[in-house]
């Protein structure tokens, strides 16, 4: 059963994002919260505190990637999220799975909302910095992988033959 958990300025408090948590089938996990504040600037309407979420989020240097931009710095980040919520304001984004780990790490689904409607759904990849726990790198895929045939293995025919001698 997926889980949604929404990001939104409701978390706010004095010292940024708080008591946000994700539901584990059998035990509770703490969202990061450099995620968090991440999310929370994306969802932010008053534009004037993007720049703060961001600096409680990530690194001066951090990279992102998507299918349409690439970019490094902070500076480049704050504008792109300034231009959706500009061009966007009633859309919001939520965490749409459980959010995995290893290696510093996450990888999660997102959706983009708008009316209760998905408009468009992604994952992301985001590496944390372990020196300062903060976000780091960005790596954003929209949609979903296109699936192979299921008749096929989606291994090369040359490769999976030398695999299959290997084994015989």
């Amino acid at each position: 059963m997926a889980h949604t958990a929404s990001v939104s300025n409701d978390h706010i408090g004095p010292g940024g994002p708080t008591d946000v948590r994700f539901r584990l089938p059998d035990w509770d996990v703490p969202m990061p919260a450099p995620l968090v504040s991440y999310w929370t600037a994306w969802n932010e309407t008053d534009l004037k505190l993007v720049p703060e979420h961001l600096a409680r989020a990530v690194t001066d240097d951090v990279e992102w990637n998507d299918p349409h931009d690439s970019f490094a710095g902070i500076a480049g980040l704050e504008a792109n999220i300034r231009r959706l919520r500009t061009s966007k304001p009633g859309y919001r984004f939520v965490i749409a799975s459980e959010v995995d780990h290893h290696h510093h790490r996450l990888r999660y689904r997102w959706d983009m909302m708008s009316r209760g409607r998905t408009l468009m759904e992604g994952l992301d990849i985001v590496t944390i910095r372990p020196s300062m726990g903060l976000i780091c790198r960005v790596d954003g895929f929209f949609g979903h992988p296109t699936p192979i045939n299921p008749d096929e293995t989606g291994v090369p025919a040359g490769l999976l033959r030398k695999a299959e001698d290997d084994v015989g």
